[in-house]
């Protein structure tokens, strides 16, 4: 009696056991790559009441007998089969279709892994062996962010590692000579928009020239059409008020041509000069920068000319004063258009001066263990089903940020749950480093090669927990546990009527 109470208790405890479980996937049930859980019993131990005997040649053989003693816990698995995938449609959601795992890690030592930080400037590439940099952990929950550098991190702000791709860092003496470049560039504008602003000036002014002699000439030509021209009648006085108006602005135009004479004459002399001080040479050794320095000294140069104007002597010279006016508009208008074309080889210029300071991704990986990165003046990026991540730079340049790699062992089920969906290596699950010299970047698998899991970007995988089979296994459960309690308090009530023998 007493070993059934004592084997009831067992029960309870393995169904108390068997529930946590059972509530745990149910909690779990919505969370990405979450996998499932069962309890397994097995009996404890055997009081041996009689062995087993052999027959003879006069009695038969008999078997053993034997009173269990309860149950154990014979396991808790975790069960890796897949969940449904969910469709999402963002660029930064995986989902692993077959076996393996994201390899995910904070960084532990900064000294083996060169990242971007502050001011610094990483190319990504871990140094030695990746567990030397990083402590690795595994997930199947593939909901992923970019941070502020622009990583692929967890949500918990773990970097998801694989191969880095080709960065180039900028080194001193490019970012000098960039520099250098830059301010020649700052000096130069001054002058140049100087000579744009009495540019536009200076065209405004001669078309309001153009349109007195025009509204002069046509005057002139009412006072000579009428049968009697009179000094003292209006056509007169018409055209002297307008012959006033065109000396007047003639009288303007003749002050600001001088002006932008001088300012175009300094233009054309002293930045030319400006664009072949010793930051400017620099550039002028290769395409496409020697091309634009060039173009824009050509164009300066082409800005000349000189106009002054006297307003006619006779009212017959006017028709040429306004051919005239027109020649001075249509080059002043392609002044304009120079001006124009130097406004943008500059900015050309500029840019180019401006990316020596700035790190250059390829279309290439680096072939090295890493971070994955993405500008974030990257304008679009995709990862394809193979885990190479590409992005389309700001000139509209298609470049390789890095490739996901995928992390397999031999049993998936010896892994240990760590939390907020993480797993890590164990003694029973299989070791990624097969050589114990390190985990490797050839050690993590590309996806999609060698029958691992392809990469599924736009969805994640769902929960494999069978609601169904949850609540099935809790009524189990339920009606173990009460069927234990009654073991105990049945052998309780054989308890009692025994003591109820002494009166």
């Amino acid at each position: 009696m007493l070993r059934s109470l004592y084997s009831g208790i067992s029960g309870m405890k393995n169904f108390q056991t068997k529930l946590d479980v059972i509530g745990n996937n149910i909690a779990n049930v919505n969370t990405y790559g979450f996998k499932k859980s069962r309890t397994t019993f097995a009996d404890l131990v055997n009081q041996q009441i009689a062995g087993a005997a052999g027959a003879t040649q006069t009695n038969a053989g008999t078997n053993a007998q034997q009173i269990g003693l309860g149950s154990k816990i014979s396991s808790i698995d975790t069960i890796h089969t897949a969940g449904s995938t969910q469709t999402t449609s963002r660029t930064l959601d995986l989902s692993l279709s077959g076996d393996g795992f994201f390899p995910v890690a904070q960084i532990t030592d900064l000294a083996n892994i060169s990242i971007d930080q502050g001011n610094q400037i990483g190319n990504n590439i871990i140094t030695g062996s990746i567990n030397n940099a990083v402590d690795l952990n595994y997930t199947r929950a593939g909901n992923f962010y970019l941070d502020d550098k622009g990583y692929l991190v967890t949500a918990e702000g773990m970097y998801l590692i694989g191969e880095a791709g080709e960065k180039t860092i900028p080194d001193e003496d490019s970012i000098t000579k960039s520099q250098n470049a830059l301010n020649e560039i700052t000096n130069f504008g001054t002058s140049y928009s100087n000579m744009l602003t009495v540019l536009e000036d200076i065209s405004k002014q001669a078309n309001d020239l153009l349109s007195a002699y025009q509204d002069y000439n046509q005057s002139v030509s009412n006072y000579n059409k009428s049968e009697a021209p009179d000094e003292n009648g209006p056509l007169f006085n018409v055209m002297q008020s307008s012959h006033t108006a065109l000396t007047s602005i003639l009288a303007q135009f003749d002050e600001t041509a001088g002006n932008y004479n001088d300012i175009a004459e300094t233009f054309r002399t002293e930045n030319v000069t400006d664009f072949n001080t010793e930051g400017i040479r620099e550039f002028n050794g290769a395409d496409p920068i020697g091309t634009i320095v060039k173009e824009i000294n050509s164009t300066i140069a082409t800005i000349e000319g000189e106009y002054t104007n006297t307003p006619p002597a006779e009212w017959e010279n006017v028709d040429n004063q306004i051919s005239q006016m027109n020649d001075i508009i249509s080059t002043f208008n392609t002044y304009q258009i120079e001006l124009e074309n130097i406004g943008r080889a500059v900015v050309n210029f500029e840019g180019i001066a401006e990316d020596l300071q700035k790190p250059k991704f390829s279309n290439r990986l680096s072939g090295e263990a890493g971070l994955i990165q993405i500008p974030l003046t990257a304008q679009s990026f995709s990862i394809g089903s193979d885990g190479t991540v590409t992005f389309v730079n700001d000139k509209g340049e298609l470049n390789v940020a890095g490739q996901v790699r995928v992390a397999t062992f031999a049993n998936a089920g010896g892994l240990e749950k760590q939390g907020g969906n993480l797993y890590r290596e164990s003694a029973n699950s299989g070791a990624i480093d097969k050589n114990n010299n390190g985990i490797q970047l050839d050690e993590l698998s590309v996806a999609g090669s060698d029958g691992v899991a392809s990469i599924i970007a736009g969805a994640l995988e769902m929960s494999n927990v069978d609601l169904s089979e949850e609540f099935t296994e809790m009524i189990v459960a339920q009606r173990g546990f009460q069927s234990n309690t009654k073991i105990i308090t049945t052998s309780d009530e054989i308890l009692q009527e025994l003591m109820g023998l002494k009166r």
